[in-house]
């Protein structure tokens, strides 16, 4: 079996002491087929839920990706070319699997590592999804969006409006408290522009 990202034959390893992989000696990746990682998600206990953490282009700051994470690879059982899905953080890295075999390509153990921390290890199938990666996109735009009223408002006063936010987005009646601080914010911009005028008059 080759590996995907270097011409070298792929030899028996285990992950986590758990899960057996396929490792590169040379890139150091490694191929956890299919069955095993079926197998390995079928022996969790019933109790076992990592919360999961959306990823953020702010997060791992020290992670470095592997050089071989911008080379395409081959599937080391069928041959066919692996999907990649991007993990938007700090250092962005992808994750590869065979969309014919099923088995998962990981360019480093730093990678796996990440994904744990991340509550997504267990959750490889569903990260190639169409619906998981505009989830992500959304999680994406509104911290952004928190961070653009941060750095407008200041801290204090943004977690004010956060938590304001957290009470009125289940309120049916949410958009009367928009539109009567949006009428306040208009008289105070009104009676301002008023005093403004008067002063330069005089």
């Amino acid at each position: 079996m080759k590996s995907p990202k270097y011409d070298v034959e792929l030899e028996d390893a285990v992950l986590n002491d758990i899960i057996p992989v396929k490792y590169c000696p040379k890139s150091e990746g490694f191929w956890i087929s299919a069955k095993e990682y079926e197998a390995w998600l079928a022996s969790l206990p019933s109790w076992y839920a990592p919360e999961e953490i959306l990823p953020y282009y702010n997060q791992f700051e020290d992670f470095v990706p592997s050089p071989f994470d911008g080379k395409a690879g081959l599937c080391p059982e069928c041959g066919t070319y692996l999907s990649r899905t991007r993990i938007n953080i700090k250092q962005p890295f992808y994750i590869e699997r065979c969309m014919s075999c099923g088995g998962i390509w990981f360019d480093s153990a730093e990678e796996w590592k990440i994904l744990e921390e991340l509550g997504l290890h267990t959750k490889i199938n569903d990260i190639f999804s169409s619906q998981w990666q505009a989830k992500v996109r959304q999680h994406q735009q509104e911290m952004i969006n928190r961070e653009t009223v941060i750095d407008k408002l200041g801290e204090e006063i943004a977690e004010y409006v956060f938590q304001l936010t957290e009470i009125l987005e289940n309120n049916p009646q949410a958009d009367c408290a928009a539109t009567y601080m949006l009428r306040r914010f208009e008289q105070k911009r009104k009676e301002l522009n008023g005093k403004f005028s008067i002063g330069s008059q005089g």
